[in-house]
Order: C-alpha cells, then sequence, then structure tokens
C-alpha cells in the first residue's frame, strides 16, 4: 500500500503539464497553419475577405451557436425529472437550467483544450455538481443518452440528403420527397417516443448477424442510451427531449449556411449539411487543441468539391466558420471555468491510467 501510494503522484506528474503542452501545441499550430496558407494565398487578401464578411450574418451565426448550446443545457435538464421516492431524498435534487448550461459548456470548453484525454465528460460531471449538488452517479447515464440521441439524429441528417446527392435531379425536381421526408422524420419521433422498446428489439435484431465485436459496440452506443430514454417514465419529457434534439440537429446544418450570404458565396442548405457532416466526422477523433487544423481542413476541402476555385473565399469561410463555432465554446468554457472552479491538475487526475494493452 505504501509504494502504490508513492507511486501515484509520480504516474499522473506528467498530465500536469498537459494543459501547457496543449498551449505550446496551438501556438506551433497556428505558426504552421499561417505559414501554409501565406504560401497558397495572400494573407492580406484573407483579412480583406474576412474584414468584408457582412456583419448580420455572422453575428447571426453566433447567435445559432449559442442557441445551440442553450438547448444542448436544456435538453440535459430535462434528463433530470424530479424523483418521487422518499427513499432517496438525495436524488430529489433539482438541476436548474443554468447548472446544465453552464456544465455542458464547460465539457465543450475541456474537450476542445486536451481533447484526447476526453475530459469533457468529468468536467460536466464535476461542473453539475459544484452548481446543483446533483451526484455524478445520477449524470452520468444522461450522458449516454444525450450521446445516442446525437448519434441518431445525425444519422437521420445523413439518411435525408442522401437522395439529394445520389439522385441530384432531386434539388430541381424534389416531388414527393419533399412530403415523404418529413413524414419519415415523424414516425421516427413517434417509434423513439412512445414505442423505445419495439425500436430496442429492432435494432438488437438488425445487428444480430453482425461480428461479436461491433454488435457489442453497437449495442453499447444505440441500445443503452435508448433504454435510458425509455426510463425516463414522463413520455411528454421524452418527446420534449426528441424535439430538442432535432432542433439541435436543425441548427447544426443552418449555422454554416448562415455564413455563405456573409461571404457571398453561392451555395445551398444542401452544401451546408455536407459541411456540417463532413467537418462533424472529422473532429469526433481525438485531434489537435481546439481542432485546430482538422476543422478548418475538413471546411475547405467541401469548400474545394464543390467547385468553388478562389482560394482566399475558400479560406476565409473555413475561418470565419471555425471562428464562430469554436469561439464561443472557448468563451462559455472560460467562464464556466471561473464559475465552477474548475482546476485542470483536479481533472486529469481523475482519469484513468490507460491499461498496458491499450494504445
Amino acid at each position: 500500500m505504501i509504494t502504490n501510494n508513492a507511486t501515484r503522484p509520480t504516474h499522473h506528474a506528467w498530465r500536469r503539464y498537459l494543459p501547457w503542452l496543449n498551449l505550446g501545441l496551438t501556438v506551433l499550430l497556428i505558426i504552421a497553419g499561417l505559414w501554409y496558407l501565406s504560401t497558397r494565398v495572400s494573407l492580406a487578401a484573407v483579412g480583406a475577405a474576412l474584414a468584408g464578411a457582412k456583419p448580420f450574418y455572422v453575428l447571426l451565426a453566433v447567435g445559432l451557436m449559442l442557441l445551440t448550446v442553450a438547448l444542448k443545457g436544456w435538453r440535459w435538464q430535462l434528463m433530470f425529472p424530479p424523483e418521487r421516492s422518499p427513499e432517496r431524498p438525495a436524488e430529489r435534487t433539482p438541476v436548474s437550467f443554468a447548472a446544465a448550461f453552464w456544465a455542458v459548456a464547460l465539457g465543450q470548453y475541456v474537450n476542445l483544450i486536451v481533447p484526447f484525454l476526453r475530459l469533457g465528460e468529468v468536467a460536466r460531471l464535476y461542473a453539475l455538481n459544484q452548481e446543483s449538488g446533483a451526484s455524478a452517479g445520477r449524470a452520468l447515464g444522461t450522458l449516454v443518452i444525450e450521446k445516442t440521441l446525437d448519434l441518431i439524429f445525425f444519422g437521420l441528417t445523413i439518411l435525408f440528403i442522401l437522395p439529394f446527392v445520389i439522385l441530384p435531379d432531386f434539388i430541381n425536381r424534389p416531388g414527393p420527397m419533399l412530403l415523404l421526408l418529413p413524414l419519415l422524420l415523424l414516425v421516427v419521433l413517434y417509434l423513439l417516443a412512445y414505442r423505445t422498446e419495439l425500436v430496442i428489439r429492432f435494432w438488437q435484431r438488425l445487428i444480430a448477424p453482425l461480428p461479436e465485436r461491433p454488435r457489442a459496440l453497437l449495442m453499447r452506443l444505440a441500445v443503452a442510451g435508448l433504454e435510458g430514454l425509455a426510463a425516463l417514465r414522463d413520455r411528454r419529457l421524452t418527446l420534449a427531449t426528441l424535439l430538442l434534439s432535432l432542433a439541435i440537429a436543425v441548427l447544426s446544418v443552418v449555422l454554416p449556411y448562415a455564413l455563405f450570404p456573409a461571404l457571398a458565396l453561392p451555395l445551398t442548405l444542401l452544401d451546408a449539411a455536407l459541411i456540417h457532416i463532413a467537418v462533424s466526422i472529422a473532429i469526433t477523433p481525438p485531434s489537435t487543441p481546439a481542432k485546430i487544423g482538422v476543422f478548418n481542413g475538413a471546411a475547405a476541402l467541401m469548400l474545394w468539391q464543390f467547385g468553388l476555385t478562389d482560394e482566399t473565399l475558400i479560406a476565409g469561410y473555413a475561418i470565419l466558420l471555425y471562428l464562430v463555432v469554436v469561439g464561443p465554446q472557448l468563451l462559455l468554457g472560460l467562464i464556466a471555468a471561473s464559475r465552477t472552479k474548475w482546476r485542470w491538475n483536479a481533472g486529469i487526475a481523475a482519469v484513468p491510467p490507460a491499461a498496458p494493452d491499450q494504445v
């Protein structure tokens, strides 16, 4: 016991320097990015393009980003219905919107700063406890529900745009698709809200032929969250949670679209949806601090795929979208860290060390 206690601080000592290492890496990435950008386009021209962006649309996009964070906080708050069991009074601690909002903001901020340790969930649980007194055990299951809902609606976004990508004629002559897709969405919402157990059984049968490892992964990602959704009991609350998830998914597409007129880009809502999908997939794995380079590169690549040839506009849009999405998260995260007295060392120490066989 003495040996283990003595070696534990040493084992975690290197992690205390991670925020500073990330800061140094961020500075290096910014310098390298500016150097690479200067070899392709004029930095003065990119600066002029950004300065010429229409303020109304930029502010609109910033407002949409703030609204998205607020809706995520509201959705998380709804996942803490008041318990009526007199045997467990501690579990009946109310969770306010402010507590959920600042916890979500801190989680996003921490994931941006230290992406490869996945500290965001730890930070959210910490902040929620600081703001409302809710226990980590009570909050942990809601994170699974939230991730499942995000995965479902991201999949629906891909499903809805596939006909327009595979069969481009639908863009000019959508015909019955404009009626069929909303009806399909209503059916999905109904099944998730009122027939959750049926959806779980269907999903289990659907993935049954897969090999054991991917089947187990899909079970964890989807079934656990759906079971948690069913455990909310209140179907109206479940429906409200689903509608908020739908609104978050819609805003994720509308935000990049709102920046097109800011730089006078002749692109459509379908293009915005494709940018959202590409960027979301690119930034999902742990990558660079604040997603520098990865986020911008995915957005720029999609603009190039759309046929844009003006590299100044491509770089300007990629930078502007990055600032609109990441900037508010960093600002709100700093405020949340101050409110909740977040300490990096405490959060990093809470992450268990990797097993020897992990990569």
